[in-house]
């Protein structure tokens, strides 16, 4: 079941034939606008509801579909959850905009696209700088929208895939609209501590294995190192960046970190392919 939706939801994902309707983005901000707004946040009550109603109904609907006419009202719950949390052509759409700026040389449509990738302001001054700086976005973007989610949705379920999204959601948008949301960084953090550590794990592996896995040793078991902090600091080392490229310096970082995290996505599906057949994963 959960490597089935998995594979389903990423090909549908992948061939753009899922519509605007259902897009995390989309789905993300009706949700928002629908409850409290941001002043109403600010108490810990109406924030715990709004993180955890999509989960604890996704969760309901998965007991109640359990069994029903042969498990096919269940599966098509797991794909409707999956479609709509990995859907992300909004931001496919913005990191191709950088790239399209890149390769025709106009450096001040860079930094705008690359603030409008990632919430967290840039702090480039030239080229080079970019383009490491948005490699290294590209590394944790695919981690962030892709494997953690991915982890969450076949370990622990589409409930558990829902949560990691909502709350990523409101994170997102709290440092966007730079509110002051400490609970929101705090169960951030939390739940990205253990899938960042087996994803910088993954990227050693499918990387230059040696020099990331010292890099890793040296972080995954400290506590106050970051998610965010971890995926850079090993995707940099475990991935060689083409010194010869006819790719503007701008992208030629951000191409190579881009191949290192798609390599990270399929080992991740070989490991889920593998722990389904020995029976670990349902």
């Amino acid at each position: 079941m959960a490597l089935f939706s998995l594979l389903v939801v990423l090909i549908l994902e992948r061939l753009k034939l899922v519509g605007g309707l259902l897009q995390f983005e989309t789905v993300f901000e009706r949700y928002r606008r629908a409850t409290f707004d941001d002043s109403a946040l600010r108490s810990p009550w109406k924030l715990a509801l709004v993180l955890l109603a999509p989960a604890l109904l996704v969760a309901w609907l998965a007991d109640l579909l359990q069994g029903v006419h042969l498990g096919l009202w269940h599966l098509l719950l797991w794909l409707v959850v999956g479609v709509v949390l990995f859907g992300n052509q909004s931001l496919r759409q913005r990191f191709k905009q950088y790239l399209e700026a890149a390769c025709r040389g106009d450096l001040q449509a860079c930094f705008l696209n690359a603030d409008k990738v990632d919430p967290v302001p840039f702090e480039a001054t030239d080229e080079a700088q970019l383009g490491q700086r948005m490699g290294q976005v590209a590394a944790w973007l695919n981690y962030r929208y892709y494997a953690a989610t991915a982890l969450y949705f076949v370990l622990l379920g589409p409930a558990a895939a829902t949560f990691y999204c909502t709350v990523r959601g409101y994170h997102d948008h709290s440092l966007r609209q730079q509110l002051h949301r400490p609970v929101l960084t705090g169960l951030m953090t939390l739940m990205d501590w253990i899938p960042s550590r087996i994803v910088a794990f993954g990227f050693a592996l499918t990387g230059h294995f040696s020099r990331a896995l010292s890099v890793w040793l040296a972080l995954v078991f400290k506590p106050a190192v970051s998610a965010r902090e971890l995926i850079y600091r090993v995707a940099v080392v475990a991935e060689e960046i083409p010194q010869e490229s006819e790719a503007p310096v701008c992208v030629q970082s951000t191409l190579a970190l881009l191949k290192l995290a798609k390599r990270n996505v399929t080992l991740l599906l070989l490991v889920v392919s593998i722990l389904t057949i020995l029976g670990w994963i349902n």
